[in-house]
């Protein structure tokens, strides 16, 4: 049964029987443990749950990658009102497993499709690139009382190869008394294409393909506007997205400070007169960082 369409790399379900329910056309792709989704390891990511049997009964969560090994991960999660809405972690290990979210008595109320924490730098030097949008497109099922925290951030297995073009909009005139033509008025606009590695993962190019519309998307930082739907085929292995940076009054690039957004996340401890980060799982637990 297929309830809801979840445009998310990283889908949080209920049961193991929801997420794994073939007549779910976003299940039912080989990608599962076979083909895990591939998250930047030493990186924070955060997912927003739908809000649709979010429920939960007490604060004191915990999240799991649950492979070879159970592993805890260091996490923060974003409850009000009894309801789990959004989930943010981090993994210093390059590991493999579906996510686990655990109530104070170890039973897990949701879980995740399988993923992998890897080291994306290439031979040059590229990374996977960074994706943070508010991903409005459904607003009955996301909640967005929160807005300075309700964010989508994670990475997305493109790279930006220095493809780079620009628009123009040239009007023109002749000048008779010149004997040639004169510029009236000029517009141009930059813009950046991003090779995306889907390997035929519609739920890849379903997220890029939704959240790009978003009016608050950012590409590794910067604030950018799609410009074209990406062309796909059947099986798509690759394909390329072309974005326009999104400029302010002055004509700069719109930056994201994601300091705010992650302000949850951290608490901070004063001592030997320097500031210390500090993460915790909740408001009680603390864990070490690298």
């Amino acid at each position: 049964m297929h309830k809801f369409w979840y445009h998310s790399p990283v889908r949080f379900y209920k049961t193991m029987e929801e997420l794994e329910d073939m007549t779910n056309p976003q299940n039912a792709q080989y990608y599962g443990h076979v083909k895990p989704y591939p998250l930047e390891v030493n990186s924070y990511h955060r997912y927003l749950i739908p809000n649709y049997q979010n429920e939960v009964t007490t604060q004191e969560l915990s999240l799991f990658l649950v492979g070879d090994d159970e592993v805890q991960i260091p996490c923060e999660f974003g409850i009000s009102d009894g309801k789990l809405f959004r989930i943010t972690f981090i993994s210093f290990d390059e590991i493999q497993g579906h996510f686990e979210i655990r109530d104070s008595s170890g039973t897990a109320i949701f879980y995740s499709n399988c993923v992998r924490f890897v080291d994306s730098t290439d031979y040059d030097g590229r990374k996977f690139i960074r994706i943070a949008t508010q991903c409005n497109y459904n607003r009955n099922l996301f909640s967005y009382a929160d807005n300075q925290h309700d964010w989508m951030i994670t990475t997305l297995p493109a790279y930006c190869m220095g493809e780079f073009d620009i628009d123009e909009d040239v009007k023109s005139a002749r000048s008779g008394t010149l004997g040639s033509t004169i510029i009236n008025a000029a517009w141009t606009e930059e813009n950046v294409s991003y090779k995306i590695r889907a390997e035929g993962d519609n739920n890849i190019l379903s997220f890029i393909a939704v959240h790009s519309i978003n009016q608050d998307l950012y590409i590794d930082g910067t604030k950018r506007t799609r410009k074209e739907k990406p062309e796909i085929t059947d099986n798509t292995n690759e394909i390329t997205m072309k974005f326009a940076n999104v400029k302010d009054e002055n004509g700069l690039n719109i930056i994201l400070d994601e300091k705010p957004i992650f302000a949850d996340v951290f608490k901070y401890a004063l001592g030997n007169k320097e500031k210390t980060k500090v993460y915790v799982y909740d408001t009680n637990k603390a864990i070490k960082t690298r």
